[in-house]
């Protein structure tokens, strides 16, 4: 609560998770962490704002999991009471609060716990006003930095979403590779809500594209510490070797998909960001294709090099054609910190996230919310600045949403390579009915981005192929015989593609009769054209389509009736 008018209480809800509860999961639990017998832990709370009728108790228990504190009531008034925001601002100290006190016997992670009866819903939730815990010195000095867990949970000052009831808070996140940053949550609004924070998102499959999406229902995926003010750089210090990418990157292309396997060594565990080029244009654009894997410096597969995948496709999703030019570069992510939060209806502002150790300024930050309906910057990202936070929302009810950033360097000097893909199955087009005697018959195939060739043959005899690319006329001879017409694209890098075959079908001509029309004089009447067969043919006159005669139209003279049939099948 960074003034009087914010908000921030800590929330206790048995209903929603085991948060600070009796026997919490490690990863749920609330720390504090001890370097010396020397030290005390000196704490206090405020006032209950949640359910007064049902008491609420807490206990203390050691590095070794016993109870070093015993259970003891919350109180609510007296010696371990914070009354005002002014003495939880003060702390344990003159003009503070009267705190209670443990002197630690051992070193290590103290836990704060609490418990209450059941049943548990939010009905039956505890909220503290204030909340102090404060570790001293030999000295009686504060020691900040030692107050920490993996899935805090607060309370934003209204169930409703008010507009005065907001949440300020700020907090130090410690990555598993010992980057501090700090998220500025800049005005929360949304009741109860969870935040934890992890190398992944919402999830950890090892599909970092799902993983980091936020998602329905609840999904924390509790895994780094997070901190209330800076870690102490004594118990928590900073990273001093970064991942150091180990060069050459193998590149093994791939005729199957279009895609490649990257090899990449690295001197320990972290983060690499992957970025290939589609888009000559210098920066990222929006067809260029980043991949984001964890790497190992002893990876599990036994060898040595951490493969990670393309599939071939830009970012739209859209082939890369073979014998495409690409370059690519790797980038080390430390501190990958992704920070899904459970239950925020509305963040009006955005997140403000900057880099605290080693010292650095504003971080860029990405998100992905089309599962739930939202906005995704998952390519570009936002860079916050001191008055403008990124990543907004409204529909965050019941939902978790997920923002990540990261801390890059150790840019790899651009790679190129070539793509490989097989030429595709060709989409083949044309008549396929040859009809008695010599003649012709015309074919194409719609052209293929990765042929550079194609390759046309005849299984019957007697017929010629005339033309090599896309489009072809087999010339038949009167010996010609049926047989099957093929196609496939060729390329250098991958050779023969598919092969697309149609069967040439030969078909008689039909045999046409039409009965002799004796002579006639002009006087005669007109009459229709008939008697041809087989029916449902057409009729000519002196090479004119008609389907009757009238001969008081026509000069003297001959004239010549012609009957012309089409079979089914095409021939005439």
């Amino acid at each position: 609560m960074p003034n009087t008018n914010s908000k921030g209480q800590l929330c206790i809800n048995r209903s929603r998770n085991t948060f600070a509860f009796y026997g919490a999961e490690p990863e749920f639990k609330l720390n504090i962490s001890i370097a010396s017998t020397s030290e005390t832990i000196r704490f206090g709370f405020g006032q209950d704002l949640g359910n007064k009728s049902i008491a609420l108790f807490f206990r203390i228990t050691g590095p070794s999991g016993n109870i070093v504190y015993a259970e003891s009531q919350v109180p609510a008034s007296g010696q371990g009471f914070i009354p005002s925001y002014t003495q939880a601002v003060a702390g344990p100290f003159a003009g503070g609060y009267d705190y209670l006190e443990l002197i630690p016997s051992d070193l290590g992670d103290y836990t704060l716990e609490f418990y209450y009866q059941p049943s548990y819903t939010d009905n039956t939730r505890h909220l503290l006003e204030f909340f102090d815990i404060t570790v001293t010195d030999a000295s009686q000095k504060a020691v900040n930095g030692r107050v920490w867990s993996k899935a805090w949970q607060f309370w934003s000052g209204s169930d409703n979403n008010s507009d005065i009831d907001q949440f300020y808070g700020k907090m130090m996140i410690l990555s598993d590779d010992s980057i501090v940053t700090q998220v500025d949550c800049n005005g929360f609004r949304g009741g109860t809500f969870s935040i934890s924070s992890n190398m992944t998102g919402c999830d950890s499959t090892d599909d970092l594209n799902s993983d980091r999406k936020s998602k329905v229902g609840f999904h924390t995926n509790p895994q780094y510490k997070i901190f209330l003010n800076n870690p102490d750089s004594i118990l928590f210090p900073t990273q001093k070797l970064n991942s150091g990418i180990l060069l050459p990157v193998t590149v093994n292309t791939s005729c199957t998909s279009g895609g490649a396997d990257f090899g990449i060594k690295v001197v320990k565990d972290g983060s690499i960001r992957l970025l290939i080029q589609v888009n000559p244009l210098p920066g990222i654009d929006p067809e260029d294709v980043q991949l984001i894997a964890n790497v190992e410096a002893n990876p599990a597969n036994g060898n040595e090099y951490n493969i990670i995948h393309w599939d071939g496709n830009d970012s739209y999703g859209r082939p890369v054609s073979n014998a495409t030019s690409l370059s690519f570069s790797l980038t080390n992510l430390s501190g990958m910190t992704h920070l899904p939060i459970h239950d925020i209806e509305n963040n009006d502002y955005g997140y403000k996230v900057s880099q605290i150790r080693p010292a650095g300024g504003q971080l860029r930050i990405y998100w992905d919310d089309t599962n739930i309906g939202g906005t995704s910057n998952a390519t570009n990202g936002c860079i916050s600045t001191i008055n403008t936070g990124c990543h907004t929302w409204n529909n965050g009810n019941n939902n978790t949403i997920n923002s990540w950033w990261y801390v890059s360097w150790d840019e790899t000097i651009p790679v190129t390579f070539v793509t490989q893909k097989a030429p595709s199955t060709l989409i083949l087009s044309g008549n396929n009915v040859h009809c008695a005697g010599t003649g012709t018959l015309a074919f194409s195939v719609a052209a293929d981005p990765n042929s550079t060739g194609y390759n046309w043959s005849y299984s019957g005899t007697g017929v010629t192929i005339s033309g090599t690319g896309t489009t072809v006329t087999l010339n038949f001879g009167a010996d010609a015989t049926p047989g099957t017409l093929s196609v496939n694209g060729i390329n250098n890098s991958c050779g023969n593609g598919p092969t697309r075959s149609v069967a040439i079908i030969f078909e008689p001509l039909p045999e046409v009769t039409l009965p002799t029309i004796p002579e006639m004089c002009y006087t005669a009447p007109g009459f229709k054209l008939t008697g041809g067969l087989p029916e449902g043919g057409t009729y000519f006159v002196d090479g004119l389509k008609a389907d009757s005669l009238f001969p008081y139209k026509e000069p003297e003279g001959l004239h010549t009736i012609v009957y012309a049939y089409t079979a089914p099948a095409g021939c005439s």
